[in-house]
């Protein structure tokens, strides 16, 4: 995600959330390394943001395990666990799962057109980002009409924790064991089947989780 892109969407939640997405995948996809240290200025700088958010976004990355703060030498960023990359977002698979068998039990017309949409961007998908995007209009789609109003901000705030908003850079199989996936779970919703349309959503964040730590494994040993 570019700075200017951040900028917009800080408007849309709390500038310290965006500087923490930003800094997150910043850190995913292998831009600020082991090791780097944090430069608040700089970081607040580029965003168009003041230290203060930027300090939010350290304060729950470091909580995350993803930032390291020694005393008098500021933030430090922390090497990536693949294994904890596959855990977190299998997890989420199981999440997603239910969200997806609900979605079929709740199939209205509005959401079988915008599933229908999205399936033809992702057939039709010129790049990984294209295809990426889509996928996330998808999640965003079935989980507006399966759960509540509140539970919906919540998994909002929580997926933060495992997407990479770049994938398509990071890791382009991930982003092909996705949009593969979720045509079929696509076309499972569609057909009212909440069995399958779960057990494909689990299969698919979980071979896309594996491709991605494989990448970050394979980023490591060079």
């Amino acid at each position: 995600m570019s700075a200017d892109g951040l900028a917009v969407r800080l408007k849309r939640r709390s500038s310290g959330e965006e500087v923490a997405a930003y800094l997150r995948n910043e850190i995913i996809s292998g831009r600020l390394t082991a090791g780097e240290r944090i430069n608040q200025e700089e970081i607040a700088a580029r965003l168009g943001v003041s230290r203060i958010p930027v300090r939010e976004a350290i304060a729950m990355l470091e909580h995350e395990g993803r930032l390291e703060t020694e005393l008098h030498r500021g933030a430090r960023v922390l090497p990536v666990d693949p294994e904890s990359v596959t855990e977190n977002t299998e997890v989420f698979g199981l999440i997603y799962a239910h969200v997806a068998r609900r979605a079929a039990e709740r199939l209205t017309a509005d959401l079988d057109a915008t599933l229908l949409a999205v399936a033809e961007e992702l057939n039709s998908a010129a790049s990984s980002e294209d295809a990426w995007r889509a996928v996330g209009r998808y999640v965003d789609a079935i989980a507006e009409v399966a759960v509540s109003a509140r539970m919906n901000r919540i998994l909002r705030r929580m997926r933060v924790l495992v997407e990479v908003e770049d994938m398509s850079t990071v890791c382009p199989a991930a982003v092909e064991a996705a949009r593969s996936g979720v045509l079929e779970t696509i076309a499972f919703i569609r057909a009212g089947d909440g069995e399958h349309a779960a057990l494909r959503q689990a299969e698919t964040q979980k071979l896309a989780a594996e491709r991605l730590a494989a990448a970050l494994r394979e980023r490591q040993r060079r």
